[in-house]
């Protein structure tokens, strides 16, 4: 009835809109009718029976993706395929187990190896050759790059596969790596590290985050990185490049996916031919030490003299994604910081006005506990209150489960935005890549957003509560530290950084007299 009464009301619109008409508007109280001799009293009318009420929405229907096929290849690469005849085309990437997790003391190896192996040349083609080839298949080669892999990828008409998956296996199998180009990459990640330094406070924030989060007592952790400053970028040489390449870059540290409307069958041969003849030893095992949680809060400035605004990052470790209750926790992680009804929008945001901005996030790792963290952006004067919002509603979640509600709320938005992401072009290879590449199966995502829906309150409040410690939060605020810094000193002894010294501590801010500690 709804939709109905809207239709009539914009079309009434429409006709008082029309040139050369004038629609006179009705009387607000218009007289009753005039009485004659043969007026007869009307009989009285029944009452309206009452309106139906509009059904219950239905529940959401379960959503499962295609099956996807695997094989493995003689030199133990391997291949998972999914058709999809939706479009014409084939998706094609290939994941390198070599992230920024392999940097070791030379932070930015990867960084700056994975991209000067795509723009450097392959095999017999030179840089410009390279460029060409990609034309004529009317793609752009994409390089990917996370903790814990590489992805390149190409997206072809699917009667082209077989020329795309040459040249990406001479891409990653037979990289020029000239000198200059690694320089020029090795440049251009410089001067974008340095602007970010300068710039921008997020990246600063979450840059200390992810130190302090994998900090380990005599040792770097291969998660403690990321990124690299300007400075560690420049340490790298082109040697360096090319033993990074030799080591990782083998069929068994290595798998391909393959999407679209290519059958499993000529997926195979495709891949037999063009990679099945890349070769190399195994790739070397990493150490992965589990870092200790904080003992207290930490708290830490990341400089930005003359900033008006101040962005707070509140962070712990959390599950690994093997772990039953890992499901639970981002259930919770939704309820949070959700970014349309997530508690700390709807009340930082939208009641209070203390933060333009504010979500959760969780970052999982394929070898250690995923990163959890809070972002909130405020004003200044705004810090210490917003901060203190954060930790409370933390501390909440811990004590006290979410209703029914909530929980709803989260499983819907969870689940809609899967089937969003899977429907993009690609988004398929893209996600078989990241779930290959922390040794997940190809459901992982479809059965976490089932076990959420049907996953009770107090099961998730658990789940936060077993990683989430009130009082062992580590807390990076980027702002400007004379505004900033005397509103945290009451949670705290405060770390002060310079984000463009490679985040050099330059003072540290004593807690005040009388703490209010979180």
């Amino acid at each position: 009835m709804r939709r109905r009464a809207s239709a009539l009301g914009l079309l009434a619109l429409l006709v008082a809109g029309c040139p050369g008409q004038t629609v006179a508007p009705p009387p607000l109280h218009p007289p009753p009718p005039a009485k004659t001799a043969e007026t007869k009293p009307s009989a009285p009318q029944a009452a309206p029976e009452p309106k139906e009420p509009p059904p219950e929405s239905a529940p959401p229907r379960p959503f499962s993706t295609p099956k996807t096929t695997w094989i493995e290849l003689k030199n133990g690469l391997r291949v998972v395929s999914l058709l999809d005849r939706a479009v014409p085309i084939s998706h094609l990437r290939v994941v390198v187990l070599a992230g920024t997790a392999v940097d070791g003391e030379k932070t930015g190896l990867a960084a700056i190896c994975a991209r000067a192996m795509a723009s450097s040349g392959a095999g017999s083609l030179d840089a410009i050759e390279l460029r060409k080839r990609l034309e004529g298949l009317g793609a752009s080669l994409s390089v990917d790059l996370n903790a814990d892999r590489v992805v390149y990828g190409l997206s072809v008409p699917a009667p082209r596969l077989a020329e795309a998956a040459e040249l990406l296996a001479s891409v990653v199998g037979r990289p020029r790596l000239d000198p200059k180009e690694i320089e020029r990459v090795q440049g251009a990640l410089a001067e974008r590290a340095a602007e970010k330094a300068r710039s921008d406070g997020a990246w600063g924030a979450w840059m200390m985050l992810q130190r302090d989060l994998f900090t380990l007592p005599s040792e770097h952790h291969p998660y403690a990185s990321f990124d690299a400053t300007a400075e560690e970028i420049g340490q790298i040489k082109p040697a360096d490049c090319k033993d990074y390449h030799r080591r990782y870059f083998v069929p068994k540290n290595m798998i391909a996916a393959v999407t679209g409307d290519v059958p499993a069958d000529e997926v195979r041969k495709v891949a037999e031919k063009h990679l099945g003849a890349l070769a190399g030893k195994a790739a070397p095992a990493l150490s992965f030490t589990d870092p200790m949680p904080p003992e207290s809060t930490k708290i830490t400035l990341v400089d930005r003299p003359g900033s008006t605004q101040s962005e707070i990052v509140v962070g712990s470790l959390g599950p690994k994604e093997s772990e039953p209750t890992y499901a639970g926790f981002v259930a919770a992680a939704e309820v949070l910081g959700g970014a349309v009804t997530g508690r700390l929008t709807v009340d930082l945001r939208d009641k209070r006005g203390l933060a333009s901005r504010s979500f959760a996030e969780i970052v999982p790792f394929a070898n250690g506990p995923s990163a959890f963290s809070v972002y909130t952006k405020t004003n200044n004067e705004r810090t210490g209150d917003a901060l203190a919002a954060v930790l409370d509603h933390l501390r909440a979640l811990t004590q006290e489960s979410p209703s029914p509600r909530e929980m709803e709320a989260a499983a819907r938005f969870l689940g809609a935005s899967r089937a969003v992401t899977t429907s993009r072009p690609g988004s398929r290879a893209d996600e078989l890549c990241d779930l290959g590449s922390r040794a997940l199966p190809d459901e992982a995502l479809d059965e976490r957003i089932s076990t959420i829906r049907a996953l009770a309150p107090e099961a998730a409040a658990k789940a936060f509560a077993e990683h989430v410690r009130p009082g062992h939060a580590v807390v990076v605020v980027s702002g400007d530290a004379a505004s900033v810094g005397p509103l945290l000193q009451r949670f705290g002894e405060v770390k002060v950084v310079d984000p463009t010294r490679h985040f050099a501590r330059t003072r540290t801010l004593p807690a005040a007299a009388a703490p209010n500690r979180p």
